[in-house]
């Protein structure tokens, strides 16, 4: 028979057990109510992202340097993400069920003269990329004379006249390019129009634009080539980017002999923040990373060469490297779209987010030749989506340079009673910050300017 005492104890265990039950019962429910909230605050966070990025890029740019210096890039690229799936899922939705339409980046122009070099180029080929420049040498008299006489009989008696082997002389390099094939079916794509000009009145950039993914038609690729035999390249180090804490670093500034009105004709974005990949740079002489073995490389040599290709084996580091700068792996190698474009590895791609996730990008690519560099830049873009743009337009090798809505940025640079301007290629993406690269810019850049002289 249990005592009373006994009875009081095992009522008073159940009721605590009720108790605890109940409170535990309480506390999963808090806990779903808290954890409903942090996701609703997450969508809600993710969807005013979102809009901060869209009307204030700047803002939304120094949120996430933030945020990598207190959480990592890893994570930052996480929550860039959502944010970019966001993005896109809006905007497809507005094309696909409001109505909207996607539009040339510029107003028509008349496509290139006929008393320019371009109309000497063949018009594209649906199924074959722009054709490369040749040099044809013409033959001089001294050969026409010394075919004739080979053709002549002459008399047994009389001693041949010796000749000095005729040198050939080369036909001046003539600057081509040939009209794209289009992806779409959108007016003017893929027609090269005049873009910037030298002091001579020469063009030397023209632009054109590329509408490269069918389930995006607003993701519209702009691209810009430049004449490199009569313009030159050049590469700044921002005086925050890139760069190691203890490190060297630059000044952000164009030289003040190129802020020249007719000298200077361009600028635009450079490659990662040190935290996605420490992709090596160097300008003038000052190593702000070191470089990393078969990293797609941008090489400027002192002789005004652009090289683009692997460090280690297509360029070394040499007396005559001028500057150097690295982003990741490259996208088109020897004519062809590198099989790395369709992994997203973090080896690859630094520590950013995924190559499949649309977002703004840039690119950097050098025809054959090694004397067209062309510049694309767009919104909504995936890797091999801006891959594929590169290749129509004849890239034989071709590098990433940045992403994302503020860093991703190009302007013509002219003059307007006697004070260079800057004009965003893009005009309603390219708006915020307009002239960041006349004054000290915190991130690397590159440059054009034109030759004074134009010496075949």
């Amino acid at each position: 028979m249990s005592s009373p005492l006994k009875s009081v104890q095992k009522s008073s265990l159940k009721a605590d057990e009720i108790i605890f039950s109940k409170n535990g019962l309480k506390r999963r429910r808090s806990f779903k109510r808290i954890l409903a909230l942090i996701l609703l605050a997450i969508l809600f966070s993710c969807v005013g992202t979102v809009a901060v990025v869209e009307i204030w890029p700047s803002f939304g740019a120094q949120i996430a340097n933030q945020m990598r210096g207190l959480f990592g890039p890893q994570v930052v690229a996480q929550i860039e993400t959502i944010v970019f799936q966001v993005q896109d899922t809006v905007r497809q939705w507005q094309y696909h069920y409001g109505g909207q339409q996607a539009e040339a980046p510029w107003e028509s122009e008349a496509p290139l003269l006929e008393t320019t070099p371009f109309a000497q180029a063949a018009a594209w080929d649906a199924t074959l990329p722009p054709e490369p420049v040749t040099r044809t040498p013409t033959p001089s008299a001294a050969t026409q004379t010394l075919a004739s006489q080979t053709q002549s009989p002459k008399p047994q008696d009389q001693l041949p006249t010796m000749t000095a082997s005729p040198t050939p002389t080369p036909m001046p390099y003539v600057w081509r390019l040939s009209n794209l094939r289009p992806f779409g079916s959108m007016e003017g794509e893929g027609v090269w129009l005049p873009y910037l000009h030298d002091r001579e009145g020469h063009v030397v950039a023209a632009r054109t634009f590329l509408q490269p993914d069918p389930e995006r038609p607003y993701a519209i690729v702009a691209v810009v080539a430049f004449d490199l035999t009569r313009t030159r390249l050049h590469f700044v180090l921002g005086f925050n980017e890139p760069s190691l804490p203890d490190g060297p670093k630059g000044n952000g500034l164009i030289p003040e002999k190129d802020l020249v009105a007719g000298v200077l004709l361009a600028a635009f974005n450079g490659g990662f923040r040190a935290a996605n990949g420490q992709f090596g740079a160097m300008a003038d002489g000052i190593v702000a990373l070191p470089p990393k073995s078969e990293m797609a490389t941008v090489g400027i040599y002192r002789n005004g060469e652009v090289r683009i290709g692997s460090w280690g084996e297509d360029i070394d580091d040499t007396p005559d490297l001028q500057a150097w700068r690295q982003n990741c792996r490259l996208i088109i190698q020897d004519g062809k779209i590198s099989p790395r474009v369709y992994n997203n590895s973090i080896t690859d791609w630094g520590g950013s987010i995924s190559n499949q996730i649309v977002t703004r990008r840039s690119s950097l690519g050098l025809d054959r030749e090694a004397k067209t560099l062309y510049y694309f830049a767009g919104p909504s873009l995936s890797m091999p989506v801006l891959a594929d743009a590169m290749l129509v337009a004849g890239v034989q090798h071709g590098m990433l340079l940045d992403i994302n809505h503020f860093w991703v940025h190009f302007t013509a640079i002219h003059s307007e009673e006697g004070k260079l301007v800057a004009e965003p290629l893009l005009q309603n993406d390219m708006k915020d910050h307009i002239d960041r690269y006349l004054g000290p810019s915190p991130a690397d850049f590159f440059y054009i300017t034109a030759l004074e002289s134009h010496q075949p």
